[in-house]
């Protein structure tokens, strides 16, 4: 039986629905009727109240419900703006998952449907409970679920994307993180969504691949603490260096701090390195606070910087030789 659920979010000092649903069949999953990211969009010229000027190069775009007394102003964009509904996109989605999927997946699929600015951004996140992987890391067990969100606009402020992999966080401002494959599709005359179809398969390897890579990391215990901070020292540092630091609480201090929470949870192991790394490209939190005059990008900077740690030969180099054993010596 499907099941959904209303909640309500704060973005931007403005509430925002949250509707969640549980499919139990595949002609669930396909009936998008009852979704509040199932809707009309429409549009109408504009002109000026008082002096009747129109505005020949915009329109306004106009949330249609089957009853006009129901519709709403969305936003204004170019004219040669071209609107894909969100149906659109879920609907060729949805039938590839039946071809890709097996259907003991579909039958058991969380979806979480949520709107920003009035219905102008419209994300679709699904969760699949039955492609799962446990990782094991000191007495802890963290589960890991595969998952696809699509992203849809109708202010021309973004193309309609698909994310899908192993997606550790996602926010309704724009920010997330994990390893993932990304689809987009521009607003135009031209728009299809061939491209969202085929990451389906790629996707899907990616995330038992990064599971695997994150077992071995988790696997691999370190010899030694202090090889941690010497670590964070390097990555934080412009040149690579480690130098003798002038002031405290510096970035390093911090993600130091946080492998110390991690390792409590998950052991002296790489994969709660790691861990904190990924905890300071995904969080504003009293440890990692993002300045006062930060915006949404903030947080993508982060993750780029993080991604670029995970991707450097002294991310590797330190893998490689903070787990080996030491070396005995006879005397």
């Amino acid at each position: 039986m499907n099941s959904m659920n209303k909640s309500w979010s704060k973005h931007g000092g403005i509430s925002n629905p949250v509707t969640t649903t549980t499919t139990s069949s595949i002609d669930e999953l396909l009936d998008t009727s009852n979704r509040p990211v199932s809707f009309g969009v429409s549009s109408d010229s504009i002109q000026g109240t008082t002096w009747g000027f129109p505005a020949p190069d915009k329109k306004m775009l106009i949330k249609t419900n089957g009853n006009p007394d129901y519709d709403t102003y969305i936003s204004t964009v170019n004219r040669s703006y071209q609107v894909i509904n969100n149906d659109e996109i879920l609907e060729p989605l949805h039938k590839q998952m039946i071809n890709f999927f097996d259907p003991s997946v579909l039958n058991e699929v969380k979806i979480i449907d949520s709107m920003t600015k009035n219905a102008a951004r419209c994300y679709s996140e699904y969760q699949f409970p039955r492609i799962s992987r446990d990782l094991e890391a000191g007495n802890h067990k963290t589960s890991f679920q595969f998952r696809i969100i699509v992203k849809n606009t109708f202010d021309g402020s973004s193309q309609a994307m698909m994310y899908a992999g192993l997606i550790d966080m996602f926010c309704m401002n724009g920010n997330i993180s994990g390893q993932f494959d990304v689809a987009r599709a521009r607003h135009s005359k031209n728009y299809n969504v061939d491209g969202f179809i085929t990451i389906l398969g790629k996707s899907l390897d990616r995330f038992n691949a990064e599971m695997d890579l994150y077992q071995e990391y988790a696997n691999r215990k370190l010899v030694s603490v202090s090889l941690v901070e010497d670590l964070f020292k390097r990555l934080s540092s412009p040149s690579g260096e480690v130098r003798e630091q002038k002031r405290d609480n510096t970035l390093s201090d911090k993600l130091f701090a946080q492998y110390g929470a991690e390792s409590l949870v998950r052991g002296h192991n790489v994969f709660a390195v790691m861990s904190a790394m990924t905890h300071y490209a995904s969080h504003n939190d009293e440890r990692f606070s993002l300045k006062s005059n930060a915006d949404a990008s903030s947080l993508y900077k982060r993750q780029d910087k993080v991604a670029s740690w995970l991707s450097s030969k002294t991310w590797q180099d330190f893998v490689e030789t903070a787990t080996k054993a030491p070396t005995l010596v006879n005397v």
